[in-house]
């Protein structure tokens, strides 16, 4: 039920480090436990349960998940999410908060690699839910068996598997009977509250009138090669046509040349990444002849170069409300990244980093120092490949 080849592809980027397994303790990461101890070995992995503490119970069904870890023989960690008086608690603040406590605890052991139990009936779902949502073919082709980590900057560097992504979950609960292993069953997969347990009830009743929801996964599986070789083409674009110098992406209009769409999807990293964008801007392609803001980044065209850069409005703030970036205090000897573009690491206690005249600089109460005075690397080049789907020496996948 593993994928041979997202088992072997996975292999390759971990090395001989450990692997994080994220366990909910639900059937499909369980299954994915006891399939990964049986081609790893257990002493390889190491289970980690997000306690998101949104609901009575949660405590306890981390602790029942810490349980099934140590009965295949697997070494679990409890992660507990924290949640300010106020704060969005919705899915979307509840998956950054995941993605973010297993993208710490992997840096922590050293791991490069978390494997998540998403199967063939979650891409169904995804590919439905996106399809609702007005997504381009790019997002129909739905999540992909190896892919950088989903947030940045936590998950520099680190990648994000899906062996289970050809099973489906019958499969999958079937197999773990047969094996007499218990998991647990989530109250939130009933609760309509949930997009996704809409679209699970959508796709059941699909279903019963002949279309079956595999077809949705199959769709993701169509456009998923289409996609890596728009990324890669795209990343061949950017190696021919941009420099990236500091916080400063310079893209020749000489070489700046080939498929629109393609174009359109390099310029959308670039912006994204200059601006320190979450997502790419969706460009079928932009006439860069004149100057404009988009997505937090400025382009200014020129004759000899074009200069894609933070926004300084996004910085200062503007009359029209937005407010301006808040200082990020640092702590010594500990790397912290400013603006999702600057990682920045100092040695001595007090400093914070600020924007000042659109540029970062070391604060000290009055005291200012430029930013170099400390470990100082911009990140753009690495967040364009984060969003190409490409990290340090892997390939596309």
């Amino acid at each position: 039920m593993l994928d041979r080849v997202t088992i072997e592809q996975l292999g390759a980027a971990a090395g001989a480090g450990p692997i994080l397994i994220a366990l909910s303790g639900g059937g499909d990461s369980v299954a994915l436990l006891h399939l990964m101890a049986g081609h790893f070995g257990a002493a390889r992995l190491h289970a980690a349960i997000v306690d998101h503490a949104l609901r009575a119970g949660s405590a306890a069904d981390a602790a029942r998940a810490a349980e099934i870890a140590g009965s295949a023989g697997v070494t679990a960690s409890i992660l507990t999410l924290s949640w300010a008086e106020g704060a969005n608690r919705a899915q979307s603040a509840a998956r950054q908060g995941r993605y973010a406590a297993l993208c710490a605890h992997a840096r922590k052991l050293g791991a490069s690699i978390i494997a998540t139990g998403h199967t063939r009936d979650d891409q169904a779902e995804t590919v439905l839910l996106r399809a609702t949502r007005g997504s381009g073919w790019r997002g129909l082709a739905g999540m992909r068996a190896l892919a950088p980590a989903p947030i940045w900057p936590e998950g520099r560097g680190l990648l994000l598997a899906r062996p289970l992504l050809g099973a489906c979950r019958a499969e999958l609960r079937a197999w773990l009977k047969q094996r007499s292993a218990a998991w647990i069953e989530d109250p939130a997969n009933s609760n309509p509250a949930y997009a996704r347990v809409r679209a699970r009830t959508v796709l059941g009743d699909l279903a019963n009138v002949g279309l079956a929801p595999t077809r949705f996964a199959a769709l993701a599986e169509y456009l998923a090669p289409r996609l890596r070789r728009l990324d890669s083409d795209a990343l061949q674009l950017i190696g021919r046509a941009v420099r990236f110098e500091d916080e400063t992406i310079v893209v020749d209009p000489a070489t700046w040349r080939g498929d629109t769409e393609v174009r359109g999807r390099a310029l959308g990293a670039l912006i994204a990444a200059a601006g320190a964008a979450s997502r790419m801007p969706d460009l079928g392609d932009a006439e860069l002849t004149e100057t404009f803001t988009l997505a937090g980044a400025l382009v200014r065209p020129g004759k000899h170069a074009i200069r894609i850069s933070r926004d300084p409005g996004a910085l200062a703030g503007r009359a029209d409300g937005a407010r301006p970036l808040p200082p990020l205090a640092l702590a010594p000897r500990e790397e912290a990244v400013w603006d999702n573009r600057l990682a920045l690491t100092v040695t001595e206690p007090g400093w914070s980093v600020i924007a000042e005249n659109g540029k970062p600089v070391l604060a000290r109460g009055a005291e200012r120092r430029p930013v170099e005075t400390a470990s100082a690397t911009w990140l753009l080049q690495p967040r364009v490949e984060h969003l190409l789907s490409r990290i340090n020496d892997t390939k596309p996948v």
